[in-house]
């Protein structure tokens, strides 16, 4: 193997990364043992730190932050994904860097690093215009320590001396974070085969036997079609850890993946602009937040924090490591709920209860008083999970009714299960406080992907 290595330059570079990834990793895992204040205390020593940087290098945050750069954290504006794009130039801290260059790299596919130092990652812009986000390769070290961290909270084993075949699909588009993840970690240690979720599941389903992964990392949705695949005997692979991401996952989906390979399903929580942000431990009992690398505010639609047990209306991320392009109280438009409850494991990080709204479209109805209200997912999944079928979507029409995607289920009489989610869903959405109620039901063979190769559960009518 020695000699194979000596021979081939390039995976001697990906070992030289591996390395460096392992020992940021030993330095997390001692982390892991810190008490609630020696987080507080990093977390301000890092916070300081990265604002100390911003304020030096970065023209954007000396005007943003005017009047409040010696406020606490919880005091200074809020950074959206709009306002970054419209100050791209002046936010970063390389004045090398440029954005126009940046899209132009991104467009030819460029798969070496920008201006021979950064790693770059861009959001699917399926909310508007997509986000560029950098990292220098310290950042992006840590970045691969961070999912490296959420395999072993699972149990998985990382260590040069430990060889697991790994299968992600996902995009293999390089700007999409997972799939340069998997890129920078696929080497003889960890042989990674990359699968474009957008494939025919006859494709991914012929590749993934061919190549019987130990370790499966997958967006939600194609992990669960992946298992019902399993389950009709088409698949024939055994992983001992599952991993999904990108949208949420229903205890629908998880009882199905844990019907097709036992208990090996392991959320994690991630995004471009943040890599990791939590995830799953062995003990199942929600996601823990990676409080060493970010500062996550829960708040309400006014910014306001929201207490555990309540869910909030989005995020605020801080991420302390990332100097090159400083995100300070960053918005992410997700709704979760962190846990009340004391932890059940020796992890020291907070607890995300749940997830609400990922990559599903909060529907905006009219109400029964000429008022608008918002519908959250939820109230699809409370009927459409007991309902039997093999897949589902919602859609949003132009004209508000909305047009339910079925997959038929063998053995049930599909006229009734299609009356009995217009019956079950209706009710549902009157007692939201809807008004007129309209709904379709078509049978499909298979729910159709997004362009990312995603199938996202409930999508919202985009003017």
């Amino acid at each position: 193997m020695l000699n194979q290595l000596i021979e081939d330059r390039p995976q001697i570079q990906k070992v030289v990364t591996l390395v460096k990834v392992l020992k940021e990793l030993g330095r997390l895992r001692r982390r892991a043992r810190w008490n609630r204040a020696e987080i507080d205390h990093y977390q301000q020593q890092n916070l300081a730190a990265l604002r100390a940087f911003a304020y030096s290098n970065s023209s954007f945050y000396k005007e943003f932050h005017r009047g409040c750069q010696d406020a606490p954290l919880s005091e200074l504006p809020v950074l959206t994904k709009t306002i970054l794009m419209e100050n791209f130039d002046r936010l970063v801290t390389d004045p090398q860097i440029n954005q126009e260059q940046v899209r132009n790299y991104l467009a030819e596919g460029a798969s070496d690093q920008y201006l021979g130092r950064y790693e770059v990652t861009a959001t699917s812009g399926s909310t508007g215009n997509p986000g560029i986000f950098l990292y220098n390769a310290k950042e992006w070290t840590t970045v691969m320590a961070s999912f490296g961290r959420a395999r072993e909270w699972a149990g998985q084993k990382l260590a040069l001396t430990h060889r697991s075949k790994m299968a992600v699909v996902s995009s293999t588009n390089d700007k999409n974070i997972s799939a340069r993840v998997g890129k920078s970690a696929n080497s003889w240690f960890v042989p990674t085969l990359r699968l474009d979720a957008t494939r025919s599941l006859e494709y991914l389903v012929e590749e993934l036997n061919r190549w019987h992964p130990q370790v499966v990392v997958a967006y939600t949705s194609m992990a669960y079609y992946l298992a019902l695949e399993q389950l009709a005997g088409h698949l024939t692979i055994h992983p001992a850890k599952v991993f999904t991401s990108s949208e949420v996952t229903t205890p629908q989906i998880r009882r199905t993946i844990e019907q097709a390979w036992g208990k090996v399903v392991f959320d994690e929580y991630a995004t471009t602009e943040t890599a990791t942000i939590a995830a799953e431990c062995t003990r199942h009992h929600g996601l823990h937040l990676f409080e060493d690398l970010l500062i996550v505010e829960n708040v309400d639609k006014a910014y306001r924090p929201v207490p555990p047990g309540v869910f909030g209306d989005k995020l605020l991320v801080t991420v302390l490591f990332n100097h090159t392009q400083p995100l300070i109280r960053y918005e992410i438009s997700d709704r979760v709920k962190f846990s009340p409850e004391e932890r059940k494991c020796k992890l020291p990080y907070q607890v995300i209860q749940q997830i609400e709204g990922r990559q599903e479209d909060i529907l905006v109805m009219a109400g029964k008083n000429q008022n608008y209200l918002q519908v959250h997912p939820n109230v699809f999944h409370a009927v459409m999970d007991t309902i039997p079928n093999k897949g589902w979507q919602v859609n949003q029409e132009r004209d508000g009714c909305l047009r339910i995607l079925l997959v038929e289920t063998a053995g049930y009489h599909q006229a009734l299960i299609e009356q009995t989610v217009r019956d079950n869903l209706t009710k549902a959405l009157i007692d939201q406080g809807v008004g007129a109620v309209c709904i379709t039901v078509e049978k499909v063979a298979a729910i159709p992907k997004a362009k990312s190769g995603k199938s996202p559960l409930v999508t919202a009518y985009q003017k």
